[in-house]
């Protein structure tokens, strides 16, 4: 009995610890760079879209999805622009979904996680069959 009620306060403990959930992902992120992605939920869906761009991109510098493979899409701004795509909340992370890398006009699936020690920072990892690139970023206000 006394065995129970250990691994029952255990159990309680650990996840009244936990000071994350779903909601926890709403809102501003700053990747190391600079750019901003603003995460939002429509339903239990979640995706993120570009707030603001780098001060120094890498490419499309004129500011539209100029690597894009569709033709008819290189013409339209990257700001407001989603790029965090069909994301749902399971185990403590989103994933399910897809990041849109505008660098190159490349989607990866992806998991978004925060970090449980810090959770104005969180972690967003692009896969690519087994390989993978986790960008580090920061929650802004």
């Amino acid at each position: 009995m006394l065995m129970k009620y250990i691994t029952l306060t255990i159990i309680t403990f650990l996840f009244a610890s936990s000071n994350i959930n779903s909601d926890s992902y709403i809102g501003k992120w700053e990747i190391t760079g600079g750019s901003i992605i603003e995460i939002y939920k429509n339903g239990d869906i979640f995706y993120g879209k570009i707030y603001k761009r780098a001060e120094n991109p890498r490419s499309n510098f004129n500011g539209l999805d100029n690597k894009n493979p569709i033709k008819e899409l290189q013409k339209r701004p990257l700001l407001g622009m989603n790029i965090l795509n069909e994301l749902k909340y399971k185990d403590g992370a989103l994933s399910g979904g897809t990041i849109y890398n505008a660098d190159s006009g490349k989607s990866y699936t992806v998991k978004v996680w925060i970090d449980s020690d810090n959770t104005n920072v969180c972690y967003i990892r692009a896969y690519k069959s087994f390989l993978f690139k986790t960008f580090k970023a920061k929650r802004v206000n």
